[in-house]
């Protein structure tokens, strides 16, 4: 009888312990599952903005470019009309007088328009920035991933433990009912 109560002892850990390692293992799985998709989101975001800024930063040199070539453009047409226009000087000052006026109202606007294009490179800096310490950010947080992975894969590896220490218990409970069935039957004979 003893033996009997001490096999349903044992029957009974088994059973909590079967329990307790399933609960334990559907709970990482699902919060690890739920981590890693919110992450995997969170980094696709981030690398779209990542690609826009990257785009822009792009058009910004394009325009700075081509704006650095009109400057230049114009200001060798000012240089060669400049030359062309001093042998006759006395006759066209006038005319040069106003063409001077329009001209510098050109350099002023674009002047104006590198000092834009300048603050808005200098905010695309500052968000690349940003971007970059959100992107440190994520790669801290996949490393917090893939260390909680590591966590998961040591507790299923304690709940393998686990179960096979209760498998060998299990064994172990056997070969005892075996013996006492067998020194039962020799009892009785």
């Amino acid at each position: 009888m003893a033996d009997e109560k001490k096999i349903r002892e044992i029957y009974g850990v088994k059973s909590v312990l079967d329990e307790a390692a399933e609960r334990i293992e559907a709970t990482w799985r699902e919060k690890l599952l739920r981590e890693t998709g919110d992450l995997r989101t969170e980094n696709a975001l981030l690398r779209a903005q990542l690609d826009e800024f990257n785009r822009k930063l792009v058009e910004a040199r394009d325009r700075n470019e081509r704006l650095e070539a009109d400057c230049n453009e114009r200001v060798a047409f000012i240089e060669e009309k400049f030359e062309l226009d001093t042998a006759s000087l006395e006759l066209e000052n006038n005319e040069l007088h106003a063409a001077s006026v329009r001209y510098l109202a050109d350099a002023r606007e674009l002047d104006r328009q590198v000092v834009q294009l300048h603050a808005e490179a200098v905010a695309m800096v500052d968000e690349i920035e940003r971007l970059r310490g959100e992107r440190d950010a994520a790669l801290k947080a996949q490393a917090e991933l893939n260390d909680a992975l590591l966590a998961q894969r040591d507790l299923m590896a304690e709940v393998a433990a686990l179960k096979d220490r209760l498998a060998a218990t299990e064994q172990r409970a056997a070969v005892a009912e075996a013996k006492v069935e067998v020194m039962t039957k020799m009892k009785d004979e």
